[in-house]
Order: C-alpha cells, then structure tokens, then sequence
C-alpha cells in the first residue's frame, strides 16, 4: 500500500489467531511488534515481542524483515492499527494488527475504538490531490482536538489539545499556501468520494469518522483519548514523510518535512502525558 492509496484497511487478527500462530511457527520467523511504550512493555508482553513504540516505526522500517509475515499489538488495538498502515506503506510483506491488542490477549473484553481505514476517496493521483486530503484530514483531526479540549477542561491534558488544534489550524494554512503555488489558486482539487461518505461529513486521520470519534469519546479516561490521540499523529507523521518523498520541488519538500517535524513533537508530548497517567 502506497501514499497514494491512503485509507487501504488493514487486515486485522483476533488474539486467538495470533495465539495460534505464535504457536506453531518459531521465533524470528515472523515480526512481533509491540507498539507501546516502554512503560506498558515492561509491566507485560506477548513472548519473543519486539517493542518498537508507533511514534518511532517510520523512522525504524529498516530494522525489521520487510519479507517476514509481521503482527503489530498495542493495549487495545488502535495503535496497532496505525502501525500496520504505517508498515504496508513501508512495503512489508503481509501485515497483521492484533484485534483488542494485549487486552483480548489476556482474555479481558475491550471496548472497540472508532472504525478506521475506511475508503472514502479514491486513490489520490496527483501531488495536488495528495495536498487536498491532506487539508481534508487535519481539518478533522483539528476539529477532534478542540472537542477534547472542551471535553477535558480542567484537566493537565487541556492545554496540549489546545495546541494540538492550534497547530492543526497552522497546517492547514501551511497546505493552503502550498496548493496555492502550485495552482495559483490554492482551490482544493475535487476528491471522489465513497457512496458511503455523507455529504458534508467530516474525516480524521487514518479514515475515521470525526462523528464517530467524538461520539465514542464520551464519558472515555484521559488516557484512552490520549492513545487514539497518538494513533492519528502516528499517522499524520507517516503520511507527511511519504508525501516529502513523493514531491520533487523544494519549497514542497520543505513543508512537508516541517509538517512532519511538527507531527513528531507532538507524538512526543503526547507520549509522555500517556506515560504520566499510565503510571497511576
């Protein structure tokens, strides 16, 4: 799966069939990624897991057999899901994020999180393309981050939403200038749209419903929101890298890696206010 075909689904595991794979193939025959934290991996892992955290994966491809079958895990699923997008982009072989992730393994019944990977535009064909649903998904994922902001008020947590959604807003202004050299215009190019996607509906990071996201959200712990949180820079971070490669100008080249940078810190802070409330 390529840059160009963004919202391919990932195929995805139940903790049984991963269980029963584990057990008849031999260790070092496939990848185990554990997605986590290091905080989470030390209190408990699958056997013979390797803890490559989703903020590091795209930076971390040429560490893992691209040939090999590899299964992605987090705590309930959602990282994982984000890692294994990341990793079929990367070109690996077969790809499998374990459903319900270390949750479902240990027998407990985990809550889904928000659907992802859905198909609601087609394969994007041009840079002018790829820059518009760029637009498209921080529009979404902006306005994510200033429901949490409100949802989480009062909490340490709001005054990182709050400059998460600053910073979508700066991205967006960052593409809109963008497409605007490149077209003169800056008009988004028309996207097609899956018969399934609503006329005027909203679309996050990694494919998700931005209705879906906040309706799941209600009454959800910080640190739940936090960790679908870090999925959608996980992913932001990941597209912005293989948009920089597939762009040939340099003031292109440039935004994207800023873009990028930015996706990065904010991986970082995400992280450590997870960790923070992962410790308690």
């Amino acid at each position: 799966m390529g840059v160009m075909d963004y919202f391919k689904p990932v195929s995805t595991w139940s903790a049984k069939e991963v269980r029963e794979f584990i057990d008849r193939e031999k260790i070092g025959d496939y990848n185990l990624i554990d997605v986590r934290q290091p905080v989470e991996y030390e209190k408990g892992h699958l056997p013979g897991a390797r803890l490559i955290p989703v903020g590091q994966l795209s930076e971390r491809t040429a560490e893992l057999d691209h040939g090999k079958i590899t299964i992605t895990y987090c705590t309930a699923g959602v990282r994982s899901r984000a890692a294994a997008s990341i990793l079929e982009r990367a070109g690996f072989r077969e790809v499998h994020s374990m459903a319900g992730g270390i949750n479902a393994w240990q027998g407990l019944v985990a809550e889904g999180f928000p659907e992802a990977g859905i198909e609601w535009f087609g394969a994007a064909r041009t840079v002018g393309e790829l820059i518009t649903l760029a637009r498209v998904l921080e529009e979404g994922t902006k306005m994510f981050y200033s429901k949490m902001e409100e949802t989480l008020a009062g909490r340490d947590e709001t005054a990182l939403f709050r400059e998460l959604a600053a910073a979508e807003e700066r991205h967006i202004e960052m593409l809109s200038a963008l497409l605007r050299d490149m077209t003169g215009t800056g008009a988004e190019t028309v996207l097609p749209k899956s018969p399934e996607r609503r006329p005027g509906e909203k679309i996050m990071e990694g494919g998700m419903r931005l209705d879906d996201a906040l309706s799941w959200s209600k009454g959800k712990a910080s640190r739940e929101i936090l960790e679908l949180s870090i999925s959608l820079e996980a992913s932001s971070f990941d597209r912005f890298l293989a948009m920089r490669a597939r762009v040939t100008g340099e003031n292109s080249m440039k935004v994207f890696s800023t873009l990028a940078d930015e996706e990065k810190r904010h991986l970082g802070k995400l992280t450590v206010m997870f960790e923070k409330l992962f410790a308690f």
